[in-house]
């Protein structure tokens, strides 16, 4: 899985016009437990976006992201030209695929891979990219992303 870190909400509206007419694509898979993403946080987006005075039309919360099958189901408002997305690089580059000349901004960076410990409700980044190297072993929250301050998965990466 990959584990993404939130862009800051003004690198996302530095990319819109208060004229868009926007769609929000959020996956429900790798960036849901990194906290990035899932049902939760697109409505959190859309409801801060729409308080903003943004013209967000709908949101469509798929399984995943990346395989293109998934975001092939998404039907979007004829009105629509602008995608948010809550997605990794993967799912953002299936988008522009599937979505060949929307403005596509996207809601975060890939941080790197990740294990997950279900029962205990943790991720441990296991392999980062580049610029996160500093952050290879630590552990995070599942839902928020929050660093934890123990170890709970055991094990060396």
């Amino acid at each position: 899985m990959i584990f993404t870190k939130k862009l800051p909400y003004e690198s996302i509206t530095n990319e819109l016009s208060k004229d868009d007419t926007i769609s929000i694509i959020s996956c429900n898979n790798c960036v849901r437990i990194a906290g990035t993403g899932g049902g939760k946080t697109m409505k959190e987006v859309a409801l801060r976006l729409k308080g903003d005075g943004y013209n967000v039309k709908d949101g469509f919360l798929i399984t995943k992201a990346c395989p293109q099958p998934y975001m092939g189901i998404v039907r979007l408002n004829p009105l629509v030209d602008t995608l948010i997305l809550l997605a990794c690089n993967a799912g953002c580059s299936t988008a522009k695929r599937v979505f060949p000349g929307m403005k596509i901004v996207r809601t975060m960076e890939d941080v790197g891979l990740l294990i997950t410990d279900t029962d205990k409700g943790v991720v441990k980044l296991a392999m980062a990219f580049d610029k996160f190297k500093d952050l290879v072993g630590k552990e995070f929250e599942i839902g928020t992303g929050k660093q934890m301050s123990s170890e709970q998965i055991k094990v060396e990466v």
